[in-house]
C-alpha cells in the first residue's frame, strides 16, 4: 500500500465520521481546509486535514475559487506567473459563478460613497472611474464568502474542540473589506475572546502572509469564536455555537447550520 493511500486510511479510521453535516455520516475523503487553491503553490498548512463524506468535500469548491480571487486582490499580483495564474482563477469563477465577476464592478455612486465614508483623497485629477476600487459585498459573492465561511468554521471548531458541531449547531458569519480593516471596523471587544494564535507552516515555511487567524473556544466547548484573516483583502469573522438559538447576534450577521442533505 502507498504511502498516500496507508495515511488516508489511517487518517479516515482515527477520524471515522464527516465533521461538516453533524456527525452522523462516515468519512470517506481527507479535505484540506483552508482549500489549497489559497496558498501560493498550493502548499497549505501542515495539520490542517479533515474527514469529509464525498458531498461536503465537494460542497464548497467554487466557493473557494471566487475566495482564491478575493483573497489575491492585495496585494495583487507582481510577476508574470502570479498574474497568468490570476487570470486563470478568473475564467474559473466566471464559468462557475456567472455574473459575479460582473457585480465585483463597482458603479460611480458606489465609488464616491467609499471615499466619502472612508476620507479618501483622490490623487490629482484622477476620476473615481480610475481607482482600483472593487465592490465585494453584492449577494453573489456573499453567498461564496458564506458558503466558504461556514466549511472553515465547522473544520475549524472541529480542531479546537475535538468535537463535530451537531445538526442544531449554527454558525454566524460576518466578514470585512481590506477598507473595513483598515478604518477599525473588527470590533475591539473580540481582542480578548480570540487569544488563540496557531502558528500555520509548511516545511519550515511560514504561511501567516496568506492566512492566519486567532479564535477562542469556551471551556464547555459549547461555543467558539474565530477571526480569518487572507492576505491583506479581508477577514471572515465566525461564531460557533452547538446550539443555533443560543445565537445572538446582529440582524446582518449570516446564520448557517453544517450541511443537510436528503437521504
Amino acid at each position: 500500500m502507498g504511502t498516500r493511500r496507508q495515511h488516508k486510511k489511517q487518517f479516515l479510521e482515527n477520524n471515522p465520521f464527516c465533521c461538516f453535516c453533524g456527525g452522523y455520516t462516515p468519512s470517506t475523503e481527507i479535505d484540506h481546509i483552508p482549500a489549497r487553491v489559497l496558498f501560493d503553490n498550493r502548499q497549505w498548512p501542515v495539520g490542517y486535514e479533515f474527514p469529509a463524506c464525498q458531498p461536503c468535500n465537494k460542497a464548497s469548491r467554487h466557493d473557494e475559487q471566487v475566495v482564491g480571487v478575493l483573497s489575491r486582490l492585495y496585494p495583487e499580483p507582481k510577476t508574470g506567473k502570479e498574474e497568468k495564474k490570476f487570470d486563470e482563477r478568473l475564467r474559473a469563477v466566471a464559468d462557475n459563478y456567472p455574473g459575479l465577476l460582473e457585480e465585483m464592478i463597482p458603479s460611480a455612486d458606489q465609488v464616491q460613497n467609499a471615499l466619502s465614508k472612508y476620507n479618501i483623497r483622490t490623487p490629482g485629477k484622477l476620476p473615481p472611474g480610475g481607482l482600483a476600487f472593487v465592490s465585494v459585498k453584492g449577494p453573489l459573492v456573499n453567498r461564496a464568502v458564506a458558503n466558504f465561511g461556514r466549511k472553515l468554521f465547522l473544520a475549524l471548531y472541529y480542531k479546537h474542540t475535538g468535537k463535530i458541531l451537531p445538526k442544531e449547531g449554527g454558525i454566524a458569519i460576518l466578514w470585512y473589506s481590506n477598507l473595513q480593516i483598515e478604518n477599525d471596523e473588527i470590533p475591539r471587544e473580540l481582542a480578548p475572546l480570540v487569544s488563540g494564535f496557531p502558528n500555520l507552516e509548511r516545511s519550515k515555511m511560514d504561511l501567516s502572509d496568506q492566512f492566519f487567524y486567532r479564535f477562542g473556544v469556551t471551556e464547555d466547548l459549547k461555543a467558539s469564536v474565530f477571526l480569518a484573516f487572507f492576505r491583506r483583502s479581508f477577514a471572515i469573522l465566525g461564531y460557533v455555537n452547538a446550539a443555533a438559538v443560543d445565537i445572538r447576534l446582529p440582524e446582518h450577521a449570516t446564520i448557517l447550520r453544517p450541511y443537510q442533505y436528503d437521504s
